[in-house]
């Protein structure tokens, strides 16, 4: 699936826009994002991150603890994701400790942010409305191809088409 990110104005305008056009609201969910990067060199977290994802309230079927290597391809405002690593665990403990342990204990943690969100399904699509904390309001929609997803954002009411990934944008706000 293609992805793209969004800057918004408002919440709840952009939510009722969604249901105008058929949206179906599917889950709330609110969750912490740590991000790993190396103990030495650079990071370009826009085509590569490991993240630990800790859900506090989650409606999906999976575990509350979720551990995700990532390498992105980009295109001018959207991105495909390569997932390399995906992991589930029951306690942040075991999680932190696989880590240390996988990754030859090259990674420390650098940072951590928070959003809540709203997720809707639309056709084939999937929507997410969120509020990240100390950034703004974005949506997220994952489509087909480019066509489809410019297609939908062009019906919404968006600031903003975003080219950078959220821990590349939190790096910069949080550090």
């Amino acid at each position: 699936m293609l992805e793209g990110r969004a800057t918004i104005k408002d919440i709840k305008e952009i939510k009722k826009q969604i249901e105008q056009l058929g949206g179906i609201f599917k889950n709330y969910y609110s969750f912490a994002d740590i991000i790993f990067i190396p103990k030495i060199g650079e990071v370009n977290l826009n085509k590569e991150f490991v993240r630990l994802r800790i859900l506090k309230i989650n409606n999906w079927p999976t575990k509350n603890i979720i551990l995700i290597h990532k390498k992105t391809d980009w295109k001018e405002k959207s991105k495909i994701d390569n997932i390399i690593l995906r992991k589930e665990f029951d306690a942040i403990e075991d999680a932190v400790d696989f880590v240390k342990r996988y990754f030859q204990n090259k990674l420390k943690k650098s940072f951590e942010y928070f959003r809540e969100g709203w997720e809707y399904h639309l056709d084939n699509k999937r929507i997410f409305v969120e509020d990240i904390k100390n950034f703004k309001p974005t949506i997220e929609i994952e489509a087909e191809n480019e066509k489809k997803l410019d297609n939908i954002f062009k019906k919404l009411e968006i600031i903003e088409r975003l080219s950078d990934s959220v821990p590349k944008i939190m790096r910069k706000k949080i550090c």
